[in-house]
C-alpha cells in the first residue's frame, strides 16, 4: 500500500492489483504525460493508429488553447476529421452528444478531445457508445473527470451519470493549462477541496448501511487534496509547480473513481449541489460557474452541515419524531415548486428508494441513533471546518460563495432540500431528511447566507 501511495500518476497507469477490499482494481489507461511543452507527446500513444483517421474534438474557445496546436501536429501523422463546437458554453445534453456520434463514421480509429470537463465526458461517452479509443488533451486543471470511468450528462433536464470508460491517454501540458482564466484554476482545486465532504459521505453510508468501501482509494483521493490543498497559495500565481500539483492529484482522483467502479470516491453532496445548481441555470436560460467553482460553494455548505451534527443530541431529535412528518406531498411539493416540468423525471429516478411509510421511517431512524457515536468519531468530528476551507480557497484568490450563485433565497433552500433527489445514492442530506431535521437545518443554513 505504501509502495501505490508513492506513485505518481503516470506510474498508476495499466495497474492491475487484488485490493483488501475485496476487488481487484484496474486503471486501464495506456499513457499519462504531464509536463510543460509536451502537446507533441499527443502522438505517442497513437502510433498503433498511425496513417489511420483521428477525429480532433474542441469547442470555440479550447481550439484557440491548444487544439489548433494539436491539429497541426497531428495532421503530419494522420488523416483528420475534426468536430469544432461552436458553443462557447457547450452543454453535454442529447443534442452535443447526437452531433459527436455523427462525426464518427466507418473509418474513424481513434478521437483526441482537446478540452476539461464538457468535452471530455461528451467524447467519453460516445468512446463508450462506439468502442473507438479517445485521447484527452487537457487545456486546464478544472476537473478530476479527465481518468475517470464516468460521463455526467443532461438527459430531459436532469443531470444523469452515465457508464463510460477510460481515456486511451491523457497528455496534460502545464505550460498550456497555466494559462487557463484563473476562476478555470480555482475549479480544479474546488473539484478536489470537494472529496474531504464525498468521502465523508461514503464513510457514512459503509458505516450506516455497509455499502461498499475500499480504504486504498480513499487513501489515494486524500494524497490527492494534500497535493492540491498544499498548493492553493501557487494558484493565484500560476506557478508551475502548483498547477502541475493540481492536475497530478485531479488525474490520481480520478483514476479511483475507474477503480471501484463507482463516483463514490471523488463525489458526494457538494457535487449533488451543483449538479441542482446547473440544472436551475439551464432551466431558466442563466449561465452558471463552472462544476469546480460550484462544488467548492457546496462543499462550504456540506462543512457547516457536518459540524452541526458533530454537536447535535440525537435522544433530542428522535423525541421529537419530526421524522414521522415526512411525506410523499411535502417531497413531491419542493421538487415541483423548484424544478417545474424537469420535477417529474427526477421523481421518476429516485421514489424506488424512498419510503414515506412511517414504520420504515422509525426503523431508519433508530437504526441511525444506533450507530451514531460511531459516525460522530469516525466522520463529522474527522471534518475540517468551513474556516479552513475558506482560509484554503482564499490562499488561491477565490472569493466565491453562495451569494454568487445569484439565487433568491427560496431557490436556494429547495436546492438544498432537493440535491438529495438527484442520485439514488445515499448521503448526508438523506440522513437529514430520515431524522425529520433537513428542512430545519436548511433553514439554519440559508440564515448564513441570507
Amino acid at each position: 500500500m505504501n509502495e501505490l501511495l508513492q506513485r505518481t500518476a503516470a506510474e498508476m497507469t495499466k495497474l492491475k492489483f487484488p485490493c483488501s477490499c475485496g476487488k481487484t482494481h484496474t486503471v486501464d489507461i495506456e499513457n499519462v504525460r504531464i509536463g510543460s511543452n509536451i502537446l507533441a507527446a499527443v502522438t505517442e500513444p497513437l502510433q498503433s493508429f498511425a496513417n489511420d483517421t483521428v477525429l480532433l474534438v474542441a469547442d470555440v474557445n479550447t481550439y484557440e488553447a491548444g487544439g489548433k496546436e494539436v491539429e497541426a501536429i497531428l495532421s503530419q501523422a494522420f488523416r483528420l476529421q475534426k468536430v469544432i463546437f461552436p458553443d462557447k458554453h457547450l452543454v453535454p445534453d442529447e443534442k452535443a452528444v447526437h452531433r459527436l456520434e455523427e462525426a464518427v463514421n466507418s473509418s474513424t480509429t481513434a478521437m483526441v478531445a482537446v478540452g476539461s470537463g464538457t468535452l471530455n465526458d461528451l467524447t467519453r461517452y460516445v468512446s463508450w457508445k462506439t468502442k473507438i479509443p479517445y485521447i484527452i488533451v487537457c487545456t486546464a486543471p478544472s476537473m478530476d473527470g479527465y481518468a475517470s470511468m464516468v460521463s455526467p450528462l443532461i438527459v430531459n433536464g436532469v443531470k444523469v451519470t452515465y457508464p463510460a470508460v477510460y481515456p486511451y491517454a491523457i497528455v496534460a501540458d502545464i505550460a498550456v493549462m497555466k494559462k487557463a482564466p484563473l476562476h478555470m484554476l480555482h475549479a480544479g482545486l474546488g473539484d478536489i477541496i470537494g472529496k474531504y465532504t464525498a468521502l465523508a459521505d461514503w464513510k457514512m453510508a459503509n458505516l450506516l448501511y455497509g455499502e461498499y468501501y475500499c480504504e486504498t482509494t480513499v487513501e489515494l483521493v486524500e494524497k490527492a487534496i494534500e497535493k492540491c490543498v498544499s498548493s492553493a497559495a501557487g494558484i493565484k500565481e500560476r506557478s508551475t509547480a502548483a498547477i502541475g500539483n493540481i492536475i497530478e492529484g485531479l488525474v490520481l482522483s480520478g483514476m479511483c473513481i475507474g477503480m471501484t467502479g463507482s463516483s463514490r470516491p471523488a463525489s458526494g453532496s457538494e457535487h449533488l449541489l451543483s449538479h441542482d445548481w446547473e440544472m436551475l441555470g439551464l432551466m431558466h436560460g442563466r449561465e452558471t460557474h463552472l462544476h469546480g467553482n460550484q462544488v467548492a460553494i457546496g462543499t462550504e455548505i456540506i462543512l457547516h452541515i457536518y459540524q452541526y451534527l458533530a454537536e447535535l443530541n440525537i435522544d433530542e431529535v428522535l423525541r421529537a419524531k419530526k421524522y414521522q412528518a415526512v411525506t410523499r406531498e411535502k417531497w413531491a411539493k419542493n421538487l415541483v415548486q423548484l424544478f417545474g416540468d424537469v420535477a417529474p423525471e427526477i421523481m421518476r429516478r429516485k421514489e424506488a428508494y424512498l419510503s414515506f411509510e412511517e414504520a420504515v421511517r422509525e426503523k431508519n431512524a433508530q437504526h441511525i441513533r444506533g450507530k451514531w457515536e460511531l459516525l460522530r468519531k469516525n466522520v463529522f468530528l474527522a471534518m475540517p471546518s468551513p474556516q479552513f476551507y475558506r482560509e484554503t480557497m482564499a490562499r488561491a484568490g477565490s472569493t466565491l460563495a453562495p451569494a454568487d450563485l445569484k439565487l433568491d433565497r427560496e431557490s436556494f433552500r429547495l436546492s438544498l432540500i432537493t440535491a438529495k433527489d438527484i442520485r439514488e445514492r445515499y448521503g448526508v442530506l438523506q440522513l437529514l431528511e430520515d431524522l425529520g431535521i433537513l428542512e430545519d437545518t436548511v433553514a439554519m443554513i440559508t440564515d448564513i447566507y441570507y
